[in-house]
């Protein structure tokens, strides 16, 4: 993966978990589709649609730990031909320790 294309994953990675900050959601579920088009990655809907790709990002291996990095706790489904479809993106421990307490601050 270029320089240039995982910049664009850290950038989408870190503006997603800021905009659910913001909107103190603590997971999102987004379809490959609509990943693709918001990352403007170069790699194609198929690549994207692997198990193989998901399971690295949720592994966070590299070059594919961008989300990881990012705080992020990844799920997927598999469908019947092995593709995915979906993927869910949790704000892992720190992060959801974070939204709680702003959570709490804002109900008390």
């Amino acid at each position: 993966m270029s320089v240039q294309e995982k910049t664009r994953w850290k950038n989408w990675a870190d503006e997603l978990r800021q905009e659910m900050m913001s909107s103190l959601t603590e997971e999102v579920t987004r379809s490959v589709a609509s990943i693709t088009s918001e990352t403007a990655t170069t790699k194609s809907e198929s690549s994207l649609r692997s198990v193989r790709f998901w399971r690295a990002c949720q592994a966070g291996d590299s070059p594919n730990d961008f989300l990881a990095k990012a705080g992020f706790e990844i799920e997927f489904q598999e469908d019947d031909d092995r593709n995915v479809q979906e993927v869910t993106l949790r704000l892992n421990k720190t992060w959801k320790t974070i939204l709680d307490r702003v959570l709490e601050r804002k109900n008390s």
